[in-house]
């Protein structure tokens, strides 16, 4: 599988790669109206992370660049910006980064011309629920902060790997680094749990500094929740390995996984694995000769049986799996039924009220929406076999006390909490803005698909605007991203 995801370049990766002109060298690189312009050879990845004269940083602000990719897996902490069940740091960095290099953001936002727009919809038409509903100050605040994070994420990925083309080979060292060091802390939270050396008087200590202490039971790493696993690493750490071939990201992403699985992390990693995996597959593989080589043939069958023994392996080892498939989804799991409970009170609230659900209930209104939908999310669960749980009865009253010190309105659904908060008027807007951003940069492929896919399926358990994964994607598939046209996906060999 890792040989044919190692072919992932584009037989046409003809766009050209835009930048400001840093180098003296004409010869280069090639000049076009004072800027340079590079196009990558036939089967080289899109930020070859063996490219020479690439430099590690052009100036004192691109620590903040560095800084922000080293805190990417930070993100359950205290210290970080608390917004709906996550914490970050590494979009504060961004942020920080897209100020300090200000005089880059209008070619930034030249190139991705509806990002402002889309932003400026978003507040004006939550006027309507800030005007019918009210305003939450301190969720309008955590909205307002995610979405102008989303924004300098996309600006910072312009300015360092565009306008100042800083090294590839050194931003995946960074991720490696902060992602190693991340699954390093898992396995030491793990050695401490009470099950196995428990020592306490390490554990309890760092316990304190998460919104949500669960590492007693399951290891904890650096992130605010276990499921957040997979949108790690497939959602930023495999695209990054799709867009420099670097071959320390497929491993360290493979010991990741099977580490978190050993380590008990839960069953979404099962899940999330086996959705990267057909998907990555789907990508890499050569579907046009497989009719025509045999040893292609074989390959397909090998991946399809390593792909049902893993299921039926996982289903074996997985008691929740089991009870999942023998329950349900509403009996099988807490936390599955908790999560499917989050994501439809707000949405049973703007099916009996059609101009909220059309326009939303305002930025920062999530929590009103579901306490306005409880009682019908509640009748309806509770007749399809529901199991109530104390989390559950908290939502009667998402703002009010909790236990939870991650607070209580957030959905865990970035769809659920778009519509909310913005309206099913603009979700739909915004879906076609994405898919006309990418028709317009000619940058549908195999891949594309695929990695939207990924996303499309990632962000239906993560509902932060503001994470790296779709500002990335929007990223790549623009001027300077990810090439159109169909994969030739030959034997090219990865970039150490």
């Amino acid at each position: 599988m890792m040989h044919a995801a190692h072919s992932l370049t584009s037989r046409n990766l003809n766009r050209r790669i835009r930048h400001k002109r840093n180098d003296s060298d004409p010869s280069r690189d090639g000049r076009h109206d004072g800027r340079l312009t590079a196009r990558p050879a036939a089967g080289a990845p899109l930020l070859a992370t063996s490219t020479p004269h690439a430099p590690t940083m052009r100036d004192l602000t691109d620590v903040l660049w560095y800084a922000a990719l080293a805190l990417m897996p930070v993100d359950g902490t205290v210290f970080g910006v608390q917004m709906p069940y996550w914490s970050p740091i590494a979009p504060v960095l961004f942020l920080l980064y897209a100020v300090c290099n200000a005089r880059r953001l209008p070619l930034m936002f030249q190139r991705h011309p509806a990002v402002l727009p889309l932003v400026g919809a978003m507040l004006l038409v939550s006027v309507f629920g800030w005007l019918t509903i009210g305003v939450n100050g301190v969720y309008l605040t955590r909205t307002v902060l995610a979405l102008l994070f989303a924004v300098a994420t996309l600006a910072s990925l312009g300015i360092a790997l565009d306008a100042k083309r800083l090294s590839p080979r050194a931003m995946v060292t960074a991720l490696a680094a902060a992602y190693g060091v991340a699954f390093l802390f898992g396995v030491f939270t793990w050695v401490c749990q009470p099950g196995h050396l428990n020592i306490s008087r390490w554990r309890d200590p760092l316990m304190q500094l998460y919104l949500r202490q669960y590492f007693v039971s399951r290891p904890q790493f650096l992130f605010a929740e276990p499921s957040y696993i997979g949108m790690h690493l497939y959602g930023v750490l495999l695209p990054v390995y799709w867009l420099t071939r670097d071959r320390r990201l497929p491993v360290l992403i493979g010991v990741f996984a099977a580490g978190s699985l050993v380590m008990g992390a839960g069953v979404r990693i099962v899940i999330d694995t086996a959705a990267a995996a057909v998907l990555w597959f789907v990508a890499a593989f050569p579907w046009g000769r497989l009719l025509h080589d045999r040893r292609l043939m074989a390959v397909t069958a090998g991946f399809a049986c390593v792909g049902v023994g893993g299921g039926v392996a996982a289903f074996v080892t997985q008691p929740r799996l089991q009870s999942l498939l023998s329950s349900g989804l509403f009996a099988g799991d807490a936390s599955m039924s908790a999560r499917m409970f989050r994501s439809l009170a707000p949405l049973e609230a703007g099916a009996n009220d059609v101009w909220h659900l059309l326009f939303g209930f305002g930025a920062g209104n999530l929590g009103e929406a579901m306490r306005r939908g409880y009682a019908g999310t509640l009748a309806w669960y509770q007749g399809h076999g529901g199991t109530m749980t104390d989390e559950l009865r908290e939502l009667a009253d998402p703002l009010g006390p909790t236990t939870n010190r991650a607070g209580n309105a957030f959905t865990m659904n970035a769809y659920s909490s778009f519509v909310t908060e913005f309206g099913l008027v603009l979700f739909v807007a915004a879906v076609a803005l994405l898919v006309w951003h990418v028709t317009r940069h000619h940058a549908w492929s195999w891949l594309t698909v695929c990695w939207l896919l990924l996303l499309v399926y990632l962000y239906a358990q993560f509902e932060a605007y503001a994470f790296l994964a779709l500002p990335l994607f929007v990223w790549a598939t623009a001027d300077d991203g990810v090439a159109a046209g169909e994969s030739d996906r030959g034997d090219t060999a990865a970039t150490p």
